[in-house]
């Protein structure tokens, strides 16, 4: 059985923590990916209905110089999810950004970002899949969770998010 990773860089960014994780474990997370990049991810590693699918979006959907509007996220994450043969679905939420942080004027808002975290577990929960509320477990530890740019999470949020993930995968099997 594997664990197949696929989204954005709240996935990729997992390298030294990929051991944590049980089993064969592919990573087709990439660093600024959206929905859109779900379909093209999953063919590079080749889904089978065995794998446990980890996925990570909504964040860079939420972006202004993405425009993906909510609308077509929902159908995208759906019509992915439905097409593909994985039966255990994890999806990791959003986890938000630190606003305070963020270098440019128009960048991504709480407000927004909790728009397509909420589609995207409505559809992830519509397939029987697993939620991994990022926001929520990284809420005590605030803006520590977050490196600098205040969008990527650093080695304290990683700290705690990878058991979630883990003990996530594990209820699935």
């Amino acid at each position: 059985m594997r664990t197949v990773l696929v989204g954005d860089s709240h996935l990729a960014r997992l390298r030294r923590e990929l051991p944590r994780l049980s089993g064969d474990v592919r990573n087709a997370a990439e660093g600024g990916a959206s929905s859109r990049d779900l379909l093209r991810q999953a063919g590079a590693v080749g889904l089978h209905d065995s794998d446990t699918v980890v996925l990570s979006v909504g964040t860079n959907d939420a972006a202004p110089w993405k425009n993906v509007p909510v609308s077509e996220f929902v159908q995208t994450l759906s019509t992915f999810m439905a097409s593909q043969s994985p039966r255990r679905w994890v999806l990791v939420a959003p986890p938000g950004v630190v606003e305070g942080r963020l270098s440019g004027a128009r960048d991504r808002t709480n407000a927004v970002i909790d728009e397509y975290r909420l589609a995207a577990i409505e559809v992830c929960e519509g397939v029987g899949g697993h939620v991994v509320r990022t926001d929520l477990l990284l809420e005590s530890s605030g803006a520590k969770a977050f490196a600098e740019d205040g969008v990527h999470l650093n080695g304290t949020g990683y700290r705690v998010l990878v058991p979630a993930i883990t003990s996530a995968c594990r209820a699935l099997q």
